[in-house]
């Protein structure tokens, strides 16, 4: 039986490989050079879109690794748009070129995401792994620009180049990208190994309100993944919330985003690598997994949240990120720990046991 109160996904990334030409330092799916022998075949792709047409048709965003590399991808985005889908792709930028975008376009092709995490090829290219990638992004954005197809920018955020968001927006503009996406790290896949490099908590902090000043001055569009403390910073400053877009009001994940792993899994995000269920296993039936999986559920629900996050006042505008809870805490519904709210609180309980 259906709940009929519930929200449904705005948005679900498709994983639909781990095959991509690039190592990049922070790859949550820890990406390789060959496709995955557990890689979805064409017909389990066709039947997870069809079955997720039959709940919901929204946004779906194919995604990898690097999904170009998928010889079936064109067939898979024009199936998807057939079924009453808006498809979007997400790419490293390296397959682009005039031919690939204006058969993008003639699939009607909703948007392009590409990644450039600097401001400068020394520091993409470093993140990427491969000499070059800050050209052949920048290449790909001009390509986009030049024959209408919108595009956005996607940012990887660590301490390396946080200190350079503001010249990555300033540039996500110039290249006429309709939005300015920055990641904050959460630790998983190749990206584990970057613990250490996680923004601080006051770092992360300025950085909000850094992204808030741009959004309100540079004249693009600003979103943040796996950072919902901007929404409390939004809230703070008396921000408008618009209507079911909800990208304000904290993490996404359970109530406006689902994530479809390239085994057929549903996740939270891609972030947080913790099955919801397999849509191979229950006849890809996307909505029975969306309403009745334990997790989901959990994640909805953010009374449930421990400590600071199930006391603070700005649960409904952020409720913290559960995959960086879960990967730096064990725990997917306790504290988010790069926010400063936390750590003020365990500063205060270090000084009352003290």
């Amino acid at each position: 039986m259906r709940n009929s109160n519930l929200p449904k996904p705005r948005i679900v990334a498709f994983e639909v490989t781990r095959q991509c030409r690039y190592h990049c330092l922070h790859c949550r799916a820890n990406a390789a050079q060959e496709p995955s022998e557990h890689e979805l075949t064409t017909s389990q792709c066709l039947k997870i879109m069809a079955g997720l047409s039959q709940y919901d048709k929204c946004v779906v965003v194919l995604t990898g690794g690097e999904p170009l590399e998928r010889a079936d991808i064109y067939d898979l985005l024009a199936f998807g748009h057939g079924l009453g889908h808006r498809m979007a792709l997400a790419t490293c930028g390296y397959p682009i070129n005039d031919l690939i975008i204006e058969r993008l376009k003639r699939l009607h092709l909703l948007s392009l995401s590409l990644s450039l995490d600097g401001a400068n090829a020394d520091t993409h290219d470093a993140f990427r792994g491969v000499p070059g990638a800050f050209t052949t992004t920048l290449n790909a954005a001009k390509q986009a620009q030049q024959q209408g197809l919108r595009f956005q920018i996607n940012t990887a955020v660590t301490r390396r180049n946080a200190d350079q968001i503001s010249d990555i927006a300033a540039l996500a503009q110039s290249l006429g990208a309709r939005c300015f996406n920055p990641f904050i790290l959460v630790p998983m896949g190749r990206g584990s190994a970057l613990v250490h490099e996680g923004l601080a908590p006051q770092q992360y902090e300025n950085l909000l309100h850094e992204l808030r000043r741009l959004k309100d001055n540079l004249g693009i569009e600003i979103q943040v993944t796996c950072g919902p403390q901007f929404g409390r910073v939004l809230a703070s400053n008396h921000a408008t919330v618009m209507g079911r877009n909800r990208r304000n009001t904290g993490c996404p994940a359970g109530t406006d985003f689902a994530f479809i792993s390239y085994q057929g899994h549903i996740q939270t995000c891609g972030f947080l690598g913790q099955s919801c269920g397999n849509l191979l296993e229950n006849d890809c039936d996307f909505g029975d997994l969306w309403e009745n999986s334990v997790l989901l559920q959990q994640v909805r629900d953010r009374t449930q949240f421990t400590d600071v996050c199930g006391h603070c006042p700005y649960t409904a505008q952020c409720g913290g990120c559960r995959a960086r809870a879960y990967a730096l805490t064990g725990d997917v519904l306790g504290d988010d720990p790069i926010c400063i709210l936390s750590r003020l609180k365990a500063e205060q309980n270090e000084r009352d046991y003290i």
